[in-house]
């Protein structure tokens, strides 16, 4: 099973093919998924009308709750007070939006340097901070998805080989495992 290492400040992802296009299928599902009613997800940053355009689609006004139940998880209400959240949501969801979806893009730009040589290999030299945020997000994705509780775990294990949750359940567990890798390394640091 993959792990992250660490060669004293330097921290590395070796993945297997297989592994490496899980993890860019995740990445791309949740960069669609918050991108969404966004201009902004797939522009040219240099490109000064893509910048006013999305500026001008995330003028505060318009931001609201997101009805999705992971959109919600991911970008959560500050206040109870419903004017208090929407006031605070309007001033703080594009940036936190947008560094969510950076994030996943220096991700996947990385991934996709193993499934371009199309076999596995080792993600090096990457930002310890950028990837636990990642694999934070995706599992937290996949936690609402999978109403995971305590018990998901039994719960995983009582599965039929054949029940389409299964591979689901095991992919979140995997991320779980990457994830304590990292913590563990950080926190020995």
């Amino acid at each position: 099973m993959s792990e992250f290492s660490r060669d004293g400040d330097m921290y590395s992802l070796g993945l297997s093919l297989d592994e490496a296009h899980i993890l860019i299928n995740l990445v791309e599902q949740l960069l669609e998924l918050l991108g969404e009613g966004d201009f902004n997800h797939h522009y040219d940053e240099s490109d000064p009308l893509a910048q006013l355009m999305a500026q001008l689609k995330a003028a505060p006004e318009e931001i609201t709750v997101p009805e999705d139940p992971v959109l919600l998880r991911l970008l959560p209400s500050a206040y109870a007070d419903p004017e208090s959240a929407a006031d605070f949501r309007r001033y703080t969801e594009p940036t936190l939006r947008g560094k969510k979806k950076r994030t996943l893009v220096q991700v996947r730009s990385a991934l996709e340097i193993i499934v371009d040589a199309d076999r596995a290999g080792i993600i090096e030299d990457l930002d310890s901070e950028t990837w636990l945020m990642a694999i934070n997000d995706l599992r937290l994705a996949l936690s609402v998805r999978l109403e995971v509780t305590p018990d998901s775990y039994d719960h995983f294990e009582t599965l039929s080989e054949e029940d389409p949750q299964k591979p689901i359940f095991a992919v979140y567990f995997w991320l779980g495992w990457l994830q304590s890798s990292l913590l563990n390394l950080l926190s020995n640091g």
